[in-house]
This record gives C-alpha cells, sequence and structure tokens, in this order.
C-alpha cells in the first residue's frame, strides 16, 4: 500500500485545518467557534480510496496541515522532505491570498520540482461568502494547476471527490517514479 505525504499550504485563515479536517474525518474542536491558528503542523494519517489509480484500491495518506505564519518559515525545508504532494488553499475573498499564494507555490512546489498533477489548488469559500465559482485572476504558472472551488457546507462530496481524483493523479506519479527507479537499478 502507497503512503503518500500531503502537504496543506497556503496564507493564514485560508480554512487549512478545516478542510484537513473535513477531508481526514477528524471531528474538529472548534466547529463555529472562534479561529486558532496552527502552530507550526498538525499530521492527520487516515485511509483513503484514490481514485484513477489503476491497481491501489487504498493508500495510507499523511496529511500535514502547515501553519500559515512566516514565523514557521525556518521550519519549513523539513516538512517538504520526501513530500509526495502539495495542496495550496487560499480565500478568493482576501484579494491578498491571490497574490500570496505565488510565494507559497515557489517556496514549496518550484523549489521541489513537483509536476503539475501533484498539486493542487484549493479556492475555500467560507461560510456565508457569497462568492460564485467564477474564474480567478491567477499567475500563468498558477493557471496550470488543477483548481477547486471548496464549499462544505453546500457542497461537500464534491471537495471530497476531487480530493480522491488529485490522490489518484498524486499515486499514480510515486508509482511511475517507483517503476523508473527499479529499472534504473536492473538496467
Amino acid at each position: 500500500m502507497f503512503k503518500a505525504k500531503i502537504l496543506f499550504i497556503g496564507p493564514t485563515e485560508s480554512g487549512k485545518t478545516v478542510v484537513a479536517n473535513f477531508l481526514s474525518d477528524t471531528a474538529a474542536e472548534n466547529v463555529g467557534g472562534e479561529y486558532r491558528p496552527t502552530q507550526g503542523v498538525r499530521i492527520l494519517e487516515f485511509e483513503s480510496q484514490p481514485e484513477g489509480s489503476g491497481d491501489y484500491a487504498k493508500c495510507e495518506v499523511e496529511l500535514w496541515d502547515c501553519s500559515g505564519d512566516f514565523k514557521f518559515e525556518s521550519c519549513w525545508p523539513a516538512l517538504m522532505k520526501e513530500s509526495s504532494g502539495v495542496v495550496i488553499i487560499f480565500n478568493p475573498d482576501v484579494p491578498s491570498h491571490l497574490k500570496e499564494i505565488e510565494t507559497w507555490h515557489s517556496m514549496f512546489i518550484s523549489s521541489q520540482g513537483l509536476q503539475d498533477n501533484q498539486c493542487l489548488l484549493v479556492a475555500h469559500h467560507k461560510p456565508g461568502s457569497g462568492v460564485e465559482d467564477g474564474r480567478l485572476h491567477l499567475a500563468s504558472h498558477l493557471a496550470r494547476l488543477p483548481l477547486i472551488h471548496s464549499n462544505l457546507e453546500e457542497e461537500p462530496e464534491e471537495v471530497g471527490n476531487a480530493f480522491r481524483r488529485y490522490l489518484g493523479n498524486v499515486i499514480n506519479t510515486m508509482s511511475e517514479s517507483r517503476e523508473q527507479e527499479e529499472m534504473s537499478i536492473i538496467t
């Protein structure tokens, strides 16, 4: 069984912990409560059935819910070590988030040389935001990445399905990489 280490990154107060709790079926301590920023990182472990990953019916997921606070920047290289994929979560209602995600992309995706299919952008709509799933004005390197709109109040199944499709892409990439490594050993 494959084990995928997925980093959840993005600006502060973008909804990373809410989405992480939802996907891992973790009961949130402060649902509807006041905002409590993640300190450093939280690691959630669960099994999932990735979509479109061929022979792999289940995989173990280590979901690393990383703080968006730059005071933890010195820890980020250690968090990135051996990650299988990166999900950038942002709030499309906050204009500065669209600019900030470029920094997150540079620090976590470009620096690791991850492929586009190992990355996912999540425009997380908070309850009562009233924002449509409209077209976002993203930089060209971000526009190439898969993007989903997350609304856990109205369409929770869509978020879960999109994450399982993304996880399937990550598992397929891991499988191809493992096969190439094995072939290089043989030849």
